[in-house]
């Protein structure tokens, strides 16, 4: 697998016309593509069907957590799509995640950890007293143990994840060149360091999407990664 190939551009955008003349721009130059609940909110299936055009993997990012049931209708409605990947929330428990499984087809289904805008002061006044290591890994070990093909979780604990977890896909959000910002986001890491570590897949939006010029930040993300392996 390429760098390219290891990059998919968080697609953060409600117009279907602005996220296809966007994809269109970078389209030779990334991985694939991945779409959240603001996207598939005002868009719904229909807009995915119309990036799918693209013929590039699509990880659909929408956190399903409900109770087991509704979880497994919601689910079985998605696969409709084919996405290459696409989350549910790892919180959600053995049960809901294991109802999913004989479903999932060829679509990679993937536990979300902990959040990478959430750190230890969060898990505290949840009640979680554990440090984010801790509880990422209860969580993962969660997801391992119900089938799951993969996680998300922050760069942060991606190398204690990968001795661990072996074969699982790691895909990792929070991604920042070092002179960017990190906005809302408290557990980053550079491209390079976070692949060095042990990530499978990088997602990686504002920092493409902000750009004035995506292409150059691809490729400096691509430089950022072969520096550091």
């Amino acid at each position: 697998m390429s760098f390219k190939n290891k990059i998919f551009c968080a697609l953060d955008f409600s117009e279907l016309e602005q996220t296809i003349q966007f994809t269109n721009k970078i389209k030779n130059h990334i991985g694939g593509i991945k779409i959240g609940l603001e996207f598939f909110c005002k868009n719904g299936p229909a807009g995915v069907e119309r990036l799918k055009e693209f013929e590039l993997p699509i990880f659909l990012d929408l956190k399903l957590h409900d109770i087991p049931n509704t979880v497994t209708k919601a689910f079985r409605n998605l696969m409709s799509l084919s996405p290459a990947y696409l989350t549910v929330h790892l919180n959600g428990g053995k049960r809901m995640i294991e109802g999913l499984i004989e479903y999932k087809k060829k679509t990679k289904l993937i536990g979300v950890s902990m959040l990478t805008s959430l750190d230890q002061n969060d898990l505290k006044k949840s009640g979680i007293l554990c440090d984010e290591m801790s509880y990422v890994e209860k969580l993962v070990k969660i997801g391992a143990s119900s089938g799951i093909d993969g996680v998300v979780s922050s760069p942060k604990e991606v190398k204690l994840l990968r001795k661990k977890f072996k074969k699982l896909i790691i895909i990792t959000p929070g991604i920042r060149l070092p002179d960017d910002d990190k906005n809302d986001q408290k557990r980053t890491e550079t491209p390079g360091k976070a692949i060095k570590n042990g990530s499978s897949l990088l997602i990686i939006g504002r920092t493409i999407t902000k750009s004035i010029n995506p292409i150059s930040s691809i490729e400096k993300i691509i430089q950022n990664i072969e520096n550091a392996i």
